[in-house]
């Protein structure tokens, strides 16, 4: 495998086939056949479909940044960031020539890497020239693809300039299509067996090559939830945040907000995962930097605390879109990383108390409110229209004002209620606070039914404690 792929750089600069060619940025190439094209917000991944036996090939096409530094740097840059933030390099690269194509310095190099139980070859191909620099990454664990992965190589030709990307989709879609599979410039996609996810209803799982995205097709365009590798954390997820958000979302910038009020106008979330991981999820509107008429993009990235590292999950939607922030809602109930051990959590002892559904502030316009006892008993109280607080409801219990009541236990993070008369009930469950901005944080609890409807999604059922 490492001759082919040293002859895979060379015949980068030496070849050009005439064949049916797409267009992305400063490259000019030919799609490998039966292969899948993802788009993402700051390039593409072209990947083999996945052959039930852990086989796989990628390319990762960057878009081109404007850069003012030599190639030789560019290419360390892009080694250190996009390659061993990704893989477990055996050593420094082999490197190439450095070779020259329409103005543009191109310089290669690889090496092999381990994955996992995942072993194979990874090639980086950096062109400079302009006042830009364009990355080529190629990766794959087996011989299977090398014909069709030397057909690409071939067929790549650089432009002189940047161009449009070829498509005819909206410009809505297409912003939420490039944001909704966003390429980590810190860390690039994730290892498939790092996660154990339960696919929200309505959603598809797609596990190709070693990318693992949640995937699914509305009237207004495909939706991508992608599940990043892990990096380096501060020991402080909002800290970490602060410089991942806008890593992970290149190229864009906060809707009429500087990006340093990147807290000051987001949407936060912070709890605890099923395995009692600390998260913390951000969603903020955003555009294309520069752009004063670009649609706005509601983006989300969710951070897991995993030892002195952090998981990286994002995604992205239109502003009045709800499929996306339903499936991460759900996602958080269940979602493991492989090989964590999961730390006991006393879900009784924080159920304990009185909860309320409402449409106001705190204990103001109740829908509905339960309260559940130490001792492990509930009671459904009765409905309230106006502000009350804890002694309204004891004098309810006291005396015997409920539309209903029962016991509850659990298993897991799994409620189970049941009544005198009626059969069990479970609910996934979870605790967690949230505000926007500046506000002040409310702690919340989230129930789903675990007999939920496989082929429809639902809001998560809120609770807020009085």
């Amino acid at each position: 495998m490492k001759k082919l792929f040293l002859t895979l750089i060379f015949l980068f600069v030496a070849i050009v086939v005439f064949a049916q060619k797409q267009t992305f940025d400063v490259l000019n190439y030919t799609m490998p056949k039966d292969w899948d094209k993802t788009e993402m917000a700051n390039g593409i991944q072209l990947s083999t479909k996945n052959d039930g036996k852990g086989n796989y090939a990628a390319v990762v096409i960057l878009r081109s940044a404007a850069s003012t530094v030599s190639a030789q740097e560019n290419f360390n840059n892009g080694w250190e960031k996009l390659v061993k933030g990704t893989v477990s390099v055996s050593g420094e690269p082999t490197m190439q020539a450095p070779a020259t194509e329409k103005g543009w310095n191109v310089i290669s190099g690889q090496a092999g890497y381990t994955d996992g139980a995942s072993k194979g070859w990874v090639t980086l191909i950096t062109a400079t020239g302009s006042g830009k620099m364009a990355n080529v990454v190629v990766m794959t664990n087996t011989d299977k693809y090398q014909t069709q992965i030397l057909d690409f190589i071939k067929s790549i030709d650089l432009n002189e300039t940047a161009t449009a990307h070829g498509n005819n989709i909206g410009p809505v879609q297409q912003s939420v299509n490039e944001t909704a599979s966003s390429t980590n410039a810190i860390n690039g996609s994730g290892n498939k067996s790092m996660y154990s996810i339960t696919v929200p209803p309505t959603w598809s799982l797609n596990a190709g090559g070693n990318s693992l995205t949640l995937e699914k097709n509305t009237n207004t365009g495909k939706r991508i939830i992608e599940f990043m590798s892990m990096v380096k954390s501060s020991g402080n997820l909002e800290k970490d945040m602060e410089h991942v958000f806008f890593e992970v979302f290149d190229g864009w910038s906060l809707y009429n907000s500087p990006n340093n009020l990147l807290f000051e106008k987001g949407d936060h979330e912070k709890g605890f995962t099923s395995q009692g991981l600390p998260y913390y999820m951000l969603s903020n509107n955003i555009r294309k930097t520069g752009s004063s008429n670009g649609d706005v993009i509601k983006s989300f990235v969710i951070l897991i605390q995993v030892g002195p590292n952090v998981a990286i999950i994002n995604s992205a939607d239109q502003i009045l879109g709800s499929e996306t922030e339903m499936a991460l809602n759900f996602l958080l109930f269940n979602l493991k990383i492989n090989g964590i051990a999961e730390k006991n959590m006393d879900y009784k002892k924080q159920l304990t108390g009185t909860w309320a559904s409402s449409s106001g502030s705190y204990g103001n316009s109740l829908i509905a409110a339960t309260s559940y006892t130490a001792e492990g008993k509930y009671y459904v109280l009765t409905q309230s229209s106006y502000t009350v607080g804890y002694d309204y409801y004891n004098d309810l219990i006291k005396s015997k004002q409920f539309k209903g009541e029962g016991v509850f236990a659990f298993k897991g993070n799994v409620l189970e209620r049941k009544t005198s008369s009626g059969p069990v009930t479970k609910y996934f469950i979870r605790f967690y606070s949230k505000k926007y901005g500046n506000n002040q944080w409310r702690n919340l609890m989230g129930l789903y039914a675990c007999n939920y409807d496989k082929n429809r999604i639902e809001t998560v059922s809120s609770f807020q404690k009085l």
